[in-house]
């Protein structure tokens, strides 16, 4: 079974992904310029909101605080170059990786070391520990220890603006308080800093036989529940203080079908929408796009479906046409609907 999510996020002035110059990131679709927010930073957004594992480079300082006055240094850094990287030759108490790993892999390996246990018995028990939530959904790879590689239940699009978007940039200036008080004048500090505003398409899909077979069926179940929610919820912290960017999605579709390929809706926005209801004309786009796919492809005959949105009850049965049938009416209750169709 692949479980889809579609949303539609709209946001006033922010910088909530900046490339290396400092400026949001972007990117060309359609022909047109769009604002673009990686699928690695939402990730992370959603991590830190339902996950519990750590990317790091610093696994033999996290052993040997497991370890506590039993920690060798020799024998932690050894079972970490055995199990999951070499070291940097810069900084070398830290892996040249990050590892993924969560806190019951970090315990069996502090266990590992502790018993002396052999490389290869090690790795057995290392990998039936590999259970932190995100870790099976959003995998690891190490490409020196393909043993301890877990492939990803989820895979996370890019999010895009459903419309064209130019840079901005806001020039900002900052006053010395104390140098204002002794009577000069002028800027302490002044510089710009780029930002767009724009509505994001976003996308992603789970496959459940994988996350049940990292997790088994109970925490699978519970992982895809808290996945959607935290997925429609977290919002990426970069420069929050600045524009304090904290919108909800303002349309989701969850999908659920057990045969055919997932699907993308971004091609909805190939052509980019225009006019004075951006909101508005994006879910119909997505709505009338979706219901094309459908016919053409037979994609949702046997599929659930569950809308949640902020619309009015007019304007909901205006703009979401075929899928009012679907509305579940909030995230709870589409995501409620989500977990039938998984235990059926």
């Amino acid at each position: 079974m692949k479980i889809e999510i579609h949303l539609l996020q709209n946001f006033a002035p922010s910088c909530l992904n900046r490339d290396d110059t400092n400026t949001p990131k972007s990117c060309v679709f359609g022909g047109y310029p769009r604002a673009r927010v990686s699928s690695q930073c939402w990730k992370r957004a959603v991590r830190s909101h339902f996950g519990t594992a750590h990317r790091t480079k610093r696994i033999q300082q996290e052993l040997a605080k497991r370890l506590g006055d039993s920690a060798d240094a020799t024998k932690i850094r050894a079972f970490v170059e055995a199990q999951y990287s070499k070291f940097d030759g810069k900084r070398p108490d830290e892996t040249a990786v990050l590892v993924f790993i969560g806190d019951a892999e970090l315990e069996e390996a502090a266990a590992c070391i502790r018993e002396g246990t052999a490389d290869r018995a090690a790795a057995d028990r290392l990998r039936a520990a590999r259970q932190a939530a995100d870790v099976a959904m959003f995998g690891r790879m190490l490409a020196e220890k393909p043993q301890g590689n877990v492939d990803a239940a989820c895979q996370v699009a890019h999010a895009i603006s459903t419309h064209a978007v130019d840079l901005e940039d806001d020039f900002y200036t900052a006053v010395d308080d104390l140098a204002e008080e002794s009577g000069e004048i002028g800027a302490g500090m002044m510089g710009t800093q780029g930002f767009n505003s724009a509505c994001f398409y976003r996308y992603a899909v789970i496959d459940r036989e994988i996350l049940s077979h990292h997790l088994g069926k109970d925490a699978m179940e519970k992982t895809v529940a808290g996945f959607l929610r935290a997925f429609a919820l977290a919002v990426p912290a970069a420069k929050q203080n600045s524009h304090a960017a904290q919108s909800l999605p303002s349309f989701g579709l969850l999908v659920a079908r057990d045969h055919g390929t997932p699907v993308s809706l971004a091609n909805a926005f190939c052509r980019p929408i225009k006019g004075s209801d951006l909101i508005g004309e994006s879910i119909r786009a997505l709505c009338d796009y979706q219901a094309c796919m459908g016919r053409v492809y037979g994609l949702y005959t046997d599929a659930t479906l569950a809308v949640f949105h902020d619309r009015g009850e007019a304007a909901a049965r205006g703009n979401l046409g075929h899928l009012i049938a679907a509305d579940r009416g909030t995230l709870d209750g589409a995501i409620a609907a989500v977990m039938e169709r998984i235990n059926q």
